[in-house]
C-alpha cells in the first residue's frame, strides 16, 4: 500500500508488562495468552489511517530484561515518539516508569529535538490490581506524560492510545518540515540580499 508519511515508535518497560501483545493488538488485532519474553529487538508494522492520510508505522519493540537495557538505548536516537508500559497488577514495575522516562529524558537532551510519549498502564482485564488509576494519572499529569490504560487481552483502549502518539507525532514532523522550509526560505532571501549588495557595490566602484 502507498503511503503519505512515515512514522517510527518504540515501545519501552519492564519484561511481562504486556509490550508484545500490546503491539500485536495494535497491528494485526491478535492476542496470544502464551508468553514468551523478547529477545533482543523485534519490530511490528501497520498503515495507519489519519486524518485522510495514510501513515506507515514501524514500531520497536524493546526486551525490559536488565541485560538488554543498553541495546534498548541505541534506539532512542531513531524513535519519533515513544510508548512507555507497565502492567497495572504489578507494582515494580510501575515504579520502573522513572527509570525508562529518565532513559527518555537523557536521550532527548542529547538529540536536541521534540520526542512525543505516553505512559500505558496495561492488563485493565484483571481486578487484582497493585496500582490504581488516581497513582497512575496523577504521576503522569506530574510529569507531563499522557497515560491510557489499556488491555492487550481484549483490545480495550489500544487503538486510542497508539492513535493518540501518532497524531502527536506527525503533528511535531509537520511542524519541524515548515519550520525547515521557513528557514531555507530566509536563507535563499538572505543570500538574494547579500547578492544585490554586491551588485550595487561593484556598479559604485566601478569607474569603467
Amino acid at each position: 500500500m502507498n503511503y503519505d508519511k512515515k512514522c517510527q515508535l518504540l515501545v519501552v518497560g519492564n519484561s511481562a508488562v504486556g509490550k508484545s501483545s500490546i503491539l500485536r493488538r495494535f497491528t494485526q488485532d491478535k492476542f496470544n495468552p502464551n508468553y514468551f519474553a523478547t529477545v533482543g529487538i523485534d519490530f511490528f508494522t501497520k498503515d495507519v489511517k489519519l486524518d485522510d492520510k495514510i501513515i506507515h508505522i514501524k514500531i520497536w519493540d524493546t526486551a525490559g530484561q536488565e541485560r538488554y537495557k543498553s541495546l534498548t538505548q541505541g534506539f532512542f536516537r531513531n524513535a519519533q515518539g515513544i510508548i512507555i508500559v507497565y502492567d497495572i497488577t504489578n507494582q515494580t514495575s510501575f515504579d520502573d516508569l522513572k527509570y525508562w522516562i529518565q532513559s527518555i529524558e537523557n536521550n532527548i537532551n542529547l538529540q536536541n529535538k521534540i520526542i512525543p510519549a505516553i505512559i500505558i498502564g496495561n492488563k485493565i482485564d484483571i481486578l487484582e490490581r497493585e496500582v490504581d488509576n488516581i497513582t497512575a494519572e496523577n504521576f503522569a499529569k506530574e510529569i507531563k506524560y499522557k497515560y491510557f490504560e489499556v488491555s492487550a487481552k481484549s483490545g480495550k483502549g489500544v487503538d486510542e492510545a497508539i492513535k493518540y502518539l501518532i497524531k502527536k507525532v506527525i503533528e511535531v514532523i509537520d511542524k519541524e518540515n515548515k519550520d525547515e522550509n521557513i528557514n531555507k526560505s530566509i536563507k535563499i532571501n538572505s543570500e538574494d540580499e547579500n547578492n544585490k549588495d554586491k551588485l550595487k557595490k561593484d556598479k559604485c566602484c566601478n569607474k569603467n
